[in-house]
């Protein structure tokens, strides 16, 4: 029995294909991403000498300018890959980039416009792997045809990647070698991508066209009949994406939107995808940063002193790895407990927001202490990382399963023509997986948002006060468990 007879891997998939998407795409969109966040503060320090008082104000521009890249560059690479470049040619693109990119930040030394350039350049990578992610996904699980729908890259849950620290090196030397050896790993994921991938499923469309078609339907919400083949128009499966047009695009955005004052499940996602999101970067960007400011700021780890940085310097990489290693093993183990009670809970209106009541209340919790460490060298500080990667995993979990059974399920005490001036369809089109897409595309917005809002202002605040990034993830808990409260008793009230 080999690992594929246990997935649901369709049968027309080589072994080869699958076991590329499998392990080379995922794992290495995320890996390279937790090692870009987690060595950033570093090699700020060591590389570039930026002074510990404003290490935070870099490491938030950086990370802002990073996620404004990919909000843009997301649906485009998913346009893209329906083209004649498909989801191999995105795939060995992006992790190009991403190679590029690290090269690009050990070889210009200097934050602005160097790094800026390079953190923009990594952003496309990264927005073109993470995207394939869930575009590759349908051509492993099913049959060989059109894909009708493109839906945005999502955040990423990040496991923890680790570097071996560097002996007999300089911390600025080490940094460099670990870039350059991170980065030539990604041309060999790169160069596995193109021989493990299959081809593209649709070679014959145009991608200009595909860009235009998805400029039409997606942004203006326009009817695809003006830019399909003609030989499509005809056929009940063009006429059902005509219907499914007429919710997408900035239409669909704005129902999905509206979804969330009308079904309190929703809107409580959407709060538990900022939170996801947030807590995601939080801990992989703030807590490196919190442990290398402390080294630096006591003298432990000073850039440019040969008799102090080999080895402290190297402690604190180590030091800040396994923190934020603490805190994602303990969001592995807990993922499928959070999955399990966020099944079992859904059927009960008074239990249903119970995980992410939970997560969020050890949410607030967990930030707050760690914001209020005097070190990272303790044993609470590796307890309070456990209890932020609860938090973090369970507002992952519990977001994700309430917004994918809100979608599926239509409220029954919803009069039946609600949905009519919406889908402009009967009763077997009122049902929100006709603008599912959308409604995804408002969650991965809202945690858009709270990316932008943590990096920028959590690294503007970290110069001035270091624990304030987590004063500010504790905040945000503490909205989500407000929201979640609060549509409990509304809907307890509406039922009497």
């Amino acid at each position: 029995m080999t690992l594929l007879s246990h997935l649901p891997i369709s049968p027309r998939v080589r072994p080869l294909h699958a076991y590329t998407y499998l392990f080379a795409v995922p794992l290495f969109s995320i890996s390279f991403l937790v090692f870009l966040n987690s060595s950033l503060s570093f090699l700020l320090a060591n590389l570039f000498h930026v002074p510990s008082t404003n290490l935070g104000n870099i490491v938030g521009t950086l990370g802002f300018v990073d996620e404004l890249v990919v909000i843009v560059a997301a649906p485009l690479w998913g346009v893209i890959s329906d083209g004649r470049l498909g989801t191999r040619g995105v795939s060995v693109v992006g992790y190009g980039c991403i190679a590029i990119s690290l090269l690009l930040s050990v070889t210009i030394h200097s934050v602005y416009p160097g790094l800026i350039f390079s953190r923009i350049v990594f952003a496309i990578g990264s927005a073109a792997v993470t995207t394939m992610v869930s575009a590759i996904l349908p051509e492993m699980t099913n049959p060989p045809g059109p894909r009708d729908i493109d839906e945005e890259g999502e955040s990423r849950d990040p496991p923890t990647g680790r570097l071996a620290g560097m002996v007999d090196v300089t911390p600025g030397k080490a940094v460099e070698m670990a870039y350059s050896t991170v980065a030539a790993v990604a041309v060999g994921v790169a160069v596995w991508c193109a021989v493990g991938l299959p081809p593209p499923m649709n070679p014959a469309e145009d991608t200009w066209a595909s860009i235009k078609k998805w400029v039409w339907t997606k942004v203006w919400g326009g009817d695809p009949v003006f830019v399909a083949a003609p030989e499509d128009t005809d056929s009940e499966e063009e006429e059902e994406r005509v219907v499914r047009a007429k919710v997408t695009g900035l239409r669909g955005l704005q129902a999905a939107a509206l979804l969330a004052i009308r079904d309190g499940r929703i809107g409580v996602a959407y709060v538990g995808g900022f939170v996801a999101r947030a807590s995601s970067v939080g801990v992989s960007l703030f807590i490196p940063l919190f442990v290398n400011h402390w080294f630096i700021s006591t003298g432990r780890c000073v850039p440019g002193t040969p008799g102090l940085e080999k080895d402290e310097c190297r402690k604190a990489y180590i030091l800040a790895s396994t923190l934020t290693g603490t805190s994602q093993l303990t969001a592995l183990l807990l993922a499928p407990i959070f999955g399990l009670l966020t099944d079992r809970l859904y059927s009960s209106p008074r239990l249903r927001n119970l995980p992410l009541i939970l997560s969020s209340f050890l949410g607030i919790v967990s930030f707050t202490l760690f914001s209020l460490l005097s070190t990272p060298r303790c044993t609470a500080a590796f307890i309070y990382a456990a209890l932020t990667g609860a938090s973090q995993i369970g507002a992952i979990v519990s977001s994700l399963g309430l917004l994918s059974r809100a979608i599926v399920e239509v409220d029954v005490q919803r009069p039946d023509g609600e949905y009519r001036s919406l889908l402009g369809r009967q009763r077997r089109e009122q049902t929100r997986e006709v603008f599912k897409g959308s409604i995804s595309g408002v969650y991965s917005l809202f945690g858009a948002l709270a990316i932008l809002v943590l990096t920028k202002a959590g690294g503007k605040m970290f110069d001035k006060m270091v624990g304030a990034p987590f004063w500010l993830l504790a905040g945000f808990n503490a909205v989500l468990l407000a929201v979640a409260v609060g549509e409990t008793l509304v809907g307890l009230v509406k039922r009497r």
